[in-house]
């Protein structure tokens, strides 16, 4: 039995307009692959059309996932071949004998892991689904800032008619998930304070490395809070229920003054975006919202965009259903303290140009939230009734 492309998508995590119907599936580019071919589908939804990197068997299936084909895959990068298509950049320091296998986890991309022989991991290969025109971010700022404690090094990515298809990047042995080590402290009751202010820290000088490697203008808030409003008129035109909070919105958007400094900064960070070492946070990630455009994810902004999109991060680890431990007797409490805890650590403190971040984060939330996991839309809800109330 052949699987349409259409049921493939709907299933597939890294698909991001599964609250919509899909009109049409083009196959625009087809070549050999490891498991099967490589394939750029064009993907239409309402009046969108979008590009995503597949790698499917005869039967129609994405195989990208199995061992043996992303063993294969990890075979011609270390030969200084693109799997299928494309141009390898850089040196992706992999060993033809390395065994692959896609890491697991909800993710808008597929990340396959490459151990040696005596299993411990070494390289890390992310393949990216969803293509827009030009470098990725991912590459186009980890690769400008090597030396930075807290990052992934690049060794490598793989580009095709402008497009990047895939990035090689140093792997953190022995990382934790900062979501899951979050939440594990709020299970357990406990508090986050101590933790969140080393994240702070790592935040502060990951910001400080991309500053020195990127230009730094500053521009009015104003600007800013235009931006901002825009967005989330967008916003409640995609979803109604957003539509009550515009005022409010407006009225918070309009309180910035003055000039801020801003720069090239993640993006979309949170808690699911770090890793916890034995004495670091490591950031990861550096795509920006996967729902915006890549030329605007590209746009300098505020480093404040980043530790705002970390306190919403927090809001949530509180707030997610405890299956194992006492959990949380004060949920506010906690996040209060390890808010607090950050934000020293990072080196600032509440201000109007913070709160509009968070309010801008809160609504992204809300229709992300409606889009893929309608349970999970109260907390972000609650978080726009609270900035704005």
């Amino acid at each position: 039995m052949t699987t349409e492309p259409a049921e493939l998508l709907a299933r597939s995590r890294f698909y991001g307009a599964k609250s919509e119907p899909i009109d049409a599936v083009a196959v625009v580019e087809s070549a050999p692959a490891p498991g099967g071919r490589l394939e750029l589908w064009e993907v239409t939804h309402g009046q969108v059309t979008d590009t995503y990197q597949m790698l499917v068997d005869d039967s129609g299936e994405d195989v990208l996932g199995r061992e043996d084909v992303a063993t294969e895959y990890g075979r011609l990068l270390a030969r200084g071949e693109a799997p299928g298509f494309g141009t390898v950049h850089g040196t992706a320091p992999l060993r033809e004998g390395d065994t692959g296998r896609a890491l697991k986890g909800e993710q808008s991309n597929t990340s396959l892991l490459f151990t040696d022989a005596d299993g411990s991991g070494s390289v890390m290969v992310k393949v990216f689904r969803k293509l827009e025109d030009g470098l990725s971010p991912d590459v186009e700022l980890l690769s400008e800032i090597p030396d930075c404690p807290n990052i992934a090094p690049v060794r490598g990515w793989i580009t095709h008619d402008g497009v990047t298809l895939a990035m090689v990047q140093d792997f953190v042995a022995g990382g934790s998930d900062g979501w899951q080590s979050a939440l594990d402290v709020a299970a357990a009751g406990e508090s986050f304070a101590d933790e969140a202010r080393e994240l702070g820290r790592a935040m502060r000088t990951v910001h400080e490395h991309l500053a020195r490697a990127f230009d730094t203008v500053e521009v009015p808030a104003a600007e800013i809070g235009e931006r901002l409003y825009r967005q989330a008129e967008e916003a409640a035109r995609r979803f109604p229920s957003l539509l009550e909070h515009l005022p409010a919105a407006r009225s918070t958007f309009e309180k910035l003054d003055g000039n801020v400094p801003v720069q090239r900064v993640h993006g979309d960070l949170h808690l699911g975006q770090v890793l916890r070492t034995a004495d670091r946070y490591i950031l990861i990630d550096f795509e920006g919202e996967p729902a915006r455009p890549l030329a605007q994810r590209r746009l300098p902004d505020s480093p404040l965009r980043d530790v705002a999109g970390m306190l919403r991060s927090l809001d949530y680890a509180a707030h997610f259903p405890v299956t194992d431990g006492p959990g949380l007797s004060d949920p506010a409490a906690w996040v209060a303290e390890a808010a607090s805890a950050l934000l020293e650590g990072y080196g600032t403190s509440p201000s109007p140009l913070l709160d509009a971040y968070l309010l801008d984060k809160a609504l992204y939330e809300v229709g992300y939230e409606l889009n893929n996991r309608p349970d999970w839309a109260w907390i972000p809800a609650d978080a726009v009734r609270r900035i704005t109330g």
